[in-house]
């Protein structure tokens, strides 16, 4: 998206300048060629209203207003040919800051970044409290690779314009010139958030959603990446299992565990198949039930067991049953005092690890203990 838009106003209509014409004789023909041009511009044809501007300067090659709107036209399309016409344009029209304006606009478009650092700084000289120059030089040093003299003048933009002129890629540009420094990631995550309440484009805003993510991430804020997390995943079609994934463990991390066990549960409704979904929402529950009072973890891991029995060959689900195992076998010995289902899911811990001193230690404890109506000290 352009930075900078050039005015749509005519000369005589806020930019102060008046047409030289040296040809009467074609002054009116050229005005009402330039006025069937105008009709057509209302009605968006641009095949016609080209033809009409460019018969107005055949007609009189002074008329500038012909040539403004054709500059405007093409700065969309073809910068060389916005340029031409506006260097005509400029040419037959006074002088006015607005012209030289348009210009520096120009010419940082074109990449010209140099004059046009050179014409919006000789600009501000005359009108230092102009805004919006600041803002030129600023994109003309980033177009330099000079970030920090581009920060410098973004810096002072925002300390001499209006808060309603400010446009979300303002923010964004600042918020990723602070993402350049170590240590300021708050502050880009400042200007990030600002770009979100002024942006209306959904992609453009899941973009500011994940850079403030990764930001979050960085800075071990793990409640923060879980709000961004979650505003990138929500509505998003580009939004990955894995970006669900991540919201979930964000709140895990930042012990919301109620919060990370809807997420978790959201995962499993989406991908039933999969392990991840089971054993980070049973995680979750065994953090927020500690004592096991509740049991809120049980269903999860027994869940989880179902999963993998399917291949316990993979070594990520080996260390996950053995995990499940324990965890179920801990609650019956503790909890539900059923000390032969205890032994019998540390015996499936044995099945697939026969070397865990862990579980045949407790199975020779609980097997001492069957029958009796004492607590078992062990479990896991």
């Amino acid at each position: 998206m352009r930075s900078y838009l050039p005015c749509r106003a005519m000369p005589g209509a806020g930019m102060a300048t008046v047409p030289r014409h040296t040809k009467p004789i074609h002054r009116h023909y050229a005005a009402a060629l330039y006025q069937l041009g105008k009709i057509f511009v209302a009605q968006k044809n641009d095949q016609l209203y080209v033809n009409y501007f460019e018969q107005a300067i055949a007609a009189d090659s002074t008329y500038s207003p012909a040539y403004y709107e054709l500059y405007y036209h093409y700065y969309y399309r073809d910068l060389p040919q916005a340029m031409a016409y506006f260097l005509k344009y400029q040419q037959h029209s006074d002088p006015s800051a607005e012209n030289d304006y348009q210009l520096a606009d120009l010419l940082y478009l074109s990449k010209n970044y140099e004059p046009a650092i050179d014409k919006a700084t000789s600009l501000i000289n005359q009108d230092p409290s102009n805004a919006r120059l600041y803002k030129l030089l600023a994109y003309s040093y980033l177009g330099l690779n000079d970030t920090t003299t581009a920060m410098q003048t973004m810096t002072e933009y925002f300390a001499k314009g209006n808060d309603s002129a400010y446009l979300a890629k303002d923010f964004e540009t600042m918020a990723e010139l602070y993402s350049t420094q170590p240590g300021k990631e708050d502050s880009a995550m400042a200007y990030y958030e600002k770009a979100v309440n002024r942006q209306q484009d959904s992609t453009a805003v899941y973009a500011y959603y994940k850079k403030l993510t990764d930001l979050s991430k960085k800075l071990k804020s793990f409640s923060n990446e879980a709000k961004w997390s979650g505003k990138y995943y929500s509505g998003n079609d580009q939004a990955t299992n894995l970006d669900l994934f991540n919201w979930g463990l964000a709140h895990f991390r930042a012990e919301e565990y109620v919060q990370a066990d809807t997420v978790f549960g959201s995962y499993i409704a989406k991908y039933p198949d999969q392990a991840f979904g089971y054993y980070w929402r049973a995680r979750a529950n065994s953090m927020q039930d500690s004592t096991m009072e509740n049991g809120t973890a049980i269903p999860h891991y027994k869940n989880l067991i179902e999963i993998l029995e399917k291949d316990t060959s993979n070594a990520t689900n080996k260390k996950w049953l053995i995990e499940a195992y324990g965890y179920v076998a801990a609650y019956e010995t503790n909890k539900e005092k059923d000390y032969p289902e205890a032994i019998a899911y540390l015996q499936k811990i044995l099945a697939i690890d026969p070397n865990n001193k862990d579980a045949q230690r407790y199975i020779s404890v609980l097997e001492k203990n069957v029958g009796s109506k004492q607590p078992t000290p062990g479990g896991k």
